[in-house]
């Protein structure tokens, strides 16, 4: 193969100004999922202040042990649906950044194969008589194992959204499950007194 210097100087600029778009790319997908992620962060925190010195003054408001203990059993369930929602959030912020990096894999993966498939051309090309066969093969298993890739991240992709939907279904039977016992724990606690 008889490559000019000036042609390998350009195709490594190339080369490297892709990698440089990739790298910049992937850190402002980073960023963005930082600051989605610090602004839950204050507003959950914010929200729980506010929660909590609610909970406080109707505390100090309640006369009797019967109003104490029903303020505090009604603080589960929204205290749980509120941690759910929570996670289901940052969860959602965490997958968003995991298939934006994961495109980004993708097309830095596919520009690479191209490049190889080119450069294994060029060499069937140049190569000597009866070398055919190699080159041939070689292509092969590189078309091979980009296809086994894309399975593989296919896969992955359909695992976790199962997986999402599952913690999801567990999540709302929890939440409806413990909203049921303490609103029988509420019922009951007011028939006794």
């Amino acid at each position: 193969m008889n490559a000019s210097p000036e042609k390998m100087l350009a195709t490594f600029k190339t080369a490297t100004e892709a990698r440089v778009a990739d790298l910049s790319a992937a850190g402002d997908s980073l960023m963005s999922a930082a600051e989605h992620l610090t602004a839950l962060n204050l507003n959950t925190t914010r929200a729980l202040l506010d929660d909590g010195i609610a909970l406080s003054q109707a505390l100090l408001a309640a006369r009797d042990p019967k109003a104490l203990v029903e303020l505090q059993l009604g603080t589960v369930t929204p205290a749980l649906q509120k941690s759910f929602a929570y996670a289901k959030t940052v969860g959602s912020v965490a997958s968003q950044t995991q298939a934006e990096l994961l495109k980004l894999v993708e097309a830095s993966m596919s520009q690479w194969l191209q490049g190889v498939i080119v450069t294994l051309e060029g060499l069937n090309r140049n190569a000597p008589m009866g070398s055919d066969f190699a080159v041939t093969a070689l292509k092969t298993a590189v078309v091979n194992a980009s296809s086994a890739y894309e399975g593989a991240t296919q896969l992955v992709r359909q695992v976790s959204e199962v997986a999402q939907a599952n913690v999801d279904q567990a999540a709302a039977a929890t939440v409806d499950a413990v909203s049921k016992g303490t609103t029988a724990t509420v019922s009951l606690f007011k028939t006794a007194a």
